[in-house]
């Protein structure tokens, strides 16, 4: 299964209907399948994304917020104050520069760190590289986060 068709069914798995985020050239093919399937809102900062997600959630409707791994670092404050804060569960979708075949300076400084940085903050997350057979751990581990009203994100390799 390619990771834009696992990202896509782990989101409606648990009833995401609508995407939220900054572009990035690496979640390209993932965003062109999630807005086959739903409404994709364009911000100019992860944070603003973040804020955003978490409104609607708290009158109903659930959005996901993708990113590119350094607009977490811009983020986290939001996370953190916003979803930890009140249990308001939060689906991330992050595009990982810097990792595998990546090798720019620039993405590689961020990349060797996301997986620590999600990790310390209490991010639950899974990697989902782009030929997984099998997507059902993502739907379960999503579903639980969602139900305890906790943070999840997918990590997309490159």
């Amino acid at each position: 299964m390619s990771a834009p068709t696992t990202v896509v069914s782990t989101l409606e798995h648990v009833g995401i209907r609508r995407a939220i985020g900054v572009p990035d050239s690496q979640l390209a093919t993932v965003l062109d399948a999630i807005s086959e399937r739903m409404p994709v809102t364009f911000t100019a900062r992860e944070d603003v994304a973040v804020a955003m997600a978490i409104g609607a959630e708290l009158v109903g409707e659930r959005h996901a917020v993708f990113m590119k791994n350094a607009g977490l670092g811009t983020s986290l404050d939001a996370i953190v104050s916003l979803a930890f804060g009140a249990d308001v569960p939060l689906t991330l979708v992050i595009g990982w520069a810097g990792a595998g075949t990546d090798t720019l300076p620039h993405h590689t400084v961020m990349g060797r760190r996301t997986l620590p940085l999600l990790t310390v903050v209490g991010i639950e997350h899974d990697i989902v590289h782009q030929n997984d057979a099998d997507d059902s751990r993502y739907r379960t581990r999503a579903a639980a986060c969602r139900t305890e009203g906790r943070p999840y994100a997918l990590l997309v390799e490159p």
